[in-house]
């Protein structure tokens, strides 16, 4: 009875097994076929409905765009009645430049008829005059009756640069730097106003004349700080050297009629000293590292 007992065992067991695989290979199977359907729904939704990460980033693009044409202030003109008149044009927050010199900015006239898409070429012009940090368009109803109204165009002016400071420079004097940016027409100078256009080339030029004088890998921060009770900046250019870079060797490749030491002799600039070798305790090459 034992035998038997033991037999049926090892001849039923592995069915037993089998069906148990075979169970869950089934149930794995139907889970699979419910999953692959789903995905293209969850696909169709997703382009129907974008998801918050993918439409701020979206917005964030736009808002560069935007950004660079025109100030994060701007809104469209109303729309007006047709047979409306502008009666005023007035500025507001100007206080360097003259309302005669913005008046001749813009197309729009004192008399005109109200156009949306004419107000808004005189925003973009303003805008385009780089004299503001910012430009706000407002509509206003004008007492001397319902169809005429006020345009006012409310304008924040950029600050003035009161000083310019260096800081961090040793390889170049002020005096160099000055030379330059007069050399390079940057434009930028005491009393003028705050551009970021020009203080970017400036920190172009600056990285420049650092490397012309081995400092590679400088870097330059501009800063500035605001004037307390008036419309001023002091501009602060911070500098960070780094480390020296110097020629350590000169190597010439495909040169059959000239020797190497031929060429080196004919080299102006990244020449070595003409100090004796054998003086192993001196750096023969110490010229520094000009890409030009």
């Amino acid at each position: 009875m034992s035998t038997s007992l033991a037999a049926y065992t090892r001849v039923s067991l592995p069915f037993g097994i089998l069906r148990v695989r075979g169970f869950w290979v089934a149930a794995i199977v139907l889970l699979l076929a419910s999953a692959v359907p789903a995905a293209p729904q969850s696909h169709s939704k997703a382009a129907e409905f974008p998801s918050s990460d993918s439409s701020s980033l979206d917005s964030d693009n736009s808002e560069k765009v935007t950004n660079d044409s025109l100030p994060p202030s701007f809104q469209e003109p109303p729309a007006q009645l047709p047979g409306t008149v502008i009666d005023r044009i007035l500025f507001t927050g100007n206080r360097r430049i003259r309302t005669d010199t913005l008046k001749a900015r813009i197309f729009s006239r004192d008399g005109d008829p109200y156009n949306e898409e004419t107000l808004r070429r005189d925003f973009q012009a303003l805008w385009n005059t780089q004299f503001f940090e910012d430009v706000k368009l407002r509509v206003e109803d004008s007492p001397d009756g319902p169809n005429h109204k006020n345009v006012i165009f409310d304008v924040k002016e950029r600050p003035v640069i009161r000083r310019i400071r260096y800081e961090g420079t040793h390889s170049v004097s002020e005096s160099d730097i000055l030379d330059r940016f007069k050399e390079r027409k940057v434009g930028l100078t005491v009393e003028s106003q705050f551009d970021p256009t020009r203080i970017k080339k400036a920190e172009v030029v600056l990285k420049e004349l650092l490397g012309e004088h081995g400092r590679q890998f400088a870097k330059v921060t501009p800063q500035y700080e605001r004037i307390a009770a008036s419309n001023a900046v002091i501009l602060v250019f911070k500098v960070e050297e780094g480390p020296k870079v110097k020629v350590g060797r000169i190597s010439f490749t495909g040169n059959h009629a000239f020797s190497n030491r031929k060429l080196i002799r004919a080299m102006r600039h990244d020449r070595p000293y003409a100090i004796p070798l054998y003086f192993t305790e001196i750096n023969v090459l110490t010229k520094t590292y000009d890409r030009e």
